[in-house]
């Protein structure tokens, strides 16, 4: 009689400590988590170009359109810009008090040159517009300047407002600084425009609305 009790005991107190580890078991997997492997930031945030196809759906900021968007009171801070060429500014520094904010450093032939590079289809906007052109910017530390083509062929488009011109490389302000500016794939500077996505300026042109309808009780 008391080994059958004793037996009873074991076998409950077996079944006991087989459910309280059977929990502990569940819970510690409730707290167990996938690793995940930590994206590229870089990668993650760089800015992909259109492709050929996309780049047929950008138009040229020109002083029609500039007018056509006052006309629909569109704000054009609210309009994103982009380039439609890779361009750079450089410029030759003092080694010894070299500080850049913007760009980075290279040497070129035993000297320090500071080079910003802005590539093509990169998001701007336009920071002001005034009689004599507009300025636009792509960080913080400054905007580039364009002013409405001049001269006998001049079409009705903005380009940099520029100086010194020679063979189509230019000198430019920018951040309170001087830089050359060169288009790296076209010729001259003069072949950079401000562009913008048609459909940004047909969305903002657009007031819809739908009809609910008329039910007969």
């Amino acid at each position: 009689m008391m080994y059958r009790f004793a037996a009873s005991l074991v076998f409950i107190s077996f079944l006991f400590l087989a459910a309280c580890t059977g929990r502990k078991t569940g819970s510690s997997k409730a707290y167990i988590k996938p690793h995940v492997e930590a994206g590229n930031v870089e990668t993650n945030n760089a800015y992909v170009p259109p492709s050929a196809s996309d780049k047929a759906n950008y138009i040229i900021y020109n002083r029609e359109l500039q007018m056509k968007m006052q006309a629909f009171n569109i704000d054009y801070k609210k309009v994103q810009v982009y380039l439609d060429q890779k361009i750079t500014l450089t410029r030759g520094i003092d080694s010894t008090k070299a500080e850049v904010a913007s760009g980075v450093l290279r040497y070129v032939n035993n000297s320090v040159v500071e080079e910003i590079t802005i590539n093509a289809y990169t998001p701007g906007v336009i920071e002001s517009i005034d009689a004599d052109g507009i300025n636009i910017k792509f960080d913080n530390s400054g905007s580039l300047r364009f002013v409405p083509a001049s001269g006998p062929d001049a079409e009705d488009s903005y380009v940099i407002a520029g100086s010194d011109w020679n063979e189509g490389v230019c000198n430019v302000p920018y951040a309170k600084k001087i830089y050359k500016a060169q288009c790296v794939k076209c010729n001259s500077m003069a072949g950079v425009h401000p562009v913008i996505r048609q459909s940004d300026i047909d969305k903002k042109n657009k007031v819809s609305k739908v009809l609910p309808g008329i039910k007969i009780n």
